[in-house]
């Protein structure tokens, strides 16, 4: 970014006495107090523990040229104060009119499920067209949206951007500050129900960022979710249809298997050209995200080599179904977070990869699905009952009704409660002697990565 003080308070509609810095320049836009870049603008946000109003002066001694803020901060006077109603909101409108000077290409995506796997594999590919940005790690909120697009420079012509919802109301915000010129999502699944209600809320939520689409933009959606396809159709009659399941749709994507070296083939149907591409990953339940970036790739211009030489070299985010050899056992981390949608199609995917060997569960509770909950939690036992796993563990308050799923779909393995990895621990016997392979999940609440270093630890040092 860069921006003079006159053209962010006129962005911001912010008050205050600005004129003897009217003409300075910004160059960045930060909310921490513990890294302000010379020259930056300085947002002071309210916080749980702190207030960022707090910290400003001595932002400004670290070399701030501005600062955002709720109220008149009377003791600077060294850089200039612009006074906003609602800081995080004004930054929003900052980063839309960043959006606007700027001649890049805006593409965002959004999905219950594996948005950033999909975000990381797209900008991969945006790489091999033109200089590119995406939004770092998990940006995708009223905050940190807007930070990663002021981030760019009028020099990165792609923008790459995802975008997460919880609550009714947050796409609408998210789709007018970046304005998208292509919009993608790819999935829905009963994720974030305590602020969306039901399958066609989050359907409804996810495809009104369809309505923020530029005028001669593209609308991709997933056709495999009734609830979302109904409302894409809604919002835009000229919605593009993506599929894993129908081959005759616009966009196509199947999981054909595994190269002998680990990696990941699936084939590809784009606006009817075929072809076969390679990833440093594996599972069905990624041919998603697969096709949401390369049918994103394809109406962006890219040609079939740019997406294969953009899919192969992805970096996939850690935690995200990142399979590995260990002292003889197969181990499927997928500790980062967890959905019924996102679970079900891990599940799945380890059953496969698992082939005919044993097959083990190492779970957490699902969190925010408000009344869906117990449900949510039964129906997860009749997947996994579904699954042909051996044994299962499971952490949470959920238990009980993951067990009662169980029952009902006439379950015979073992199923074991844990709260703590030390509980965990105490049956690693049993598990070393299983084999097999081994997935780890839970939602973040949960810190299914603590049992899964356990376990780790556990069979390095059986192999001292």
């Amino acid at each position: 970014m860069r921006l003079t003080v006159s053209e962010i308070m006129a962005a911001t509609q912010a008050k205050g006495d600005a004129r003897v810095h009217l003409d300075a320049v910004v160059t960045s836009v930060t909310a921490d107090s513990r890294a302000v870049p010379a020259g930056s603008l300085f947002c002071c946000l309210p916080g749980s523990r702190s207030d960022g109003h707090d910290f400003a002066a001595q932002a400004v001694s670290d070399g701030a040229a501005a600062v955002l803020a709720a109220h008149e901060l009377p003791e600077i006077t060294a850089a200039p104060v612009l006074v906003v109603e609602d800081v995080l909101k004004a930054m929003g409108r900052l980063a839309r009119f960043w959006r606007r000077r700027t001649r890049a290409t805006v593409a965002a995506l959004s999905g219950s499920a594996g948005k950033t796997t999909a975000k990381e594999l797209l900008a991969s590919i945006a790489e091999q067209l033109a200089p590119s940005i995406k939004n770092p790690g998990n940006y995708n909120n009223q905050l940190g949206l807007p930070l990663s697009m002021l981030a760019a420079d009028d020099s990165q012509r792609l923008w790459v951007l995802e975008l997460g919802i919880s609550r009714v109301g947050d796409m609408e915000e998210l789709g007018a500050i970046c304005e998208p010129d292509l919009a993608v999502v790819h999935n829905i699944g009963p994720a974030h129900l305590e602020g969306l209600g039901d399958m066609a809320g989050v359907g409804r939520a996810k495809a009104a960022l369809f309505g923020f689409v530029r005028e001669g933009g593209v609308c991709l959606a997933s056709a495999d979710y009734p609830e979302l396809w109904s409302a894409a159709q809604a919002v835009r009659a000229d919605v593009v249809a993506m599929s894993t399941r129908d081959s005759s749709a616009p966009f196509f994507c199947r999981f054909q298997g595994c190269r002998p070296d680990g990696r990941g083939i699936y084939h590809l149907v784009l606006q009817g050209e075929a072809m076969d591409v390679v990833l440093p990953c594996r599972g069905e339940h990624l041919a998603e995200n697969v096709l949401a970036a390369a049918a994103a790739a394809n109406v962006l211009g890219a040609t079939p080599g740019q997406i294969a030489a953009g899919l192969a070299q992805a970096e996939i985010p850690s935690r995200r179904f990142d399979v590995s050899e260990e002292q003889g056992f197969t181990v499927i981390d997928d500790t980062y977070n967890a959905n019924p949608l996102s679970m079900k199609a891990a599940i799945e995917s380890a059953r496969a990869i698992a082939g005919e060997k044993p097959l083990t569960l190492v779970l957490g509770e699902m969190g925010e699905l408000g009344p869906e909950a117990d449900l949510a939690h039964e129906d997860l036992g009749e997947c996994i009952a579904r699954g042909g796993c051996e044994v299962i563990f499971f952490k949470g308050p959920k238990a009980a009704h993951v067990e009662r799923g169980l029952k009902s779909a006439g379950y015979s393995g073992r199923f074991h409660q844990v709260e703590t990895p030390d509980d965990f621990a105490a049956r690693m016997d049993e598990l070393r002697e299983g084999g097999g392979t081994f997935l780890f999940k839970g939602s973040r609440s949960q810190r299914m990565e603590d049992f899964l270093e356990r376990f780790l630890a556990s069979v390095r040092e059986d192999k001292r």
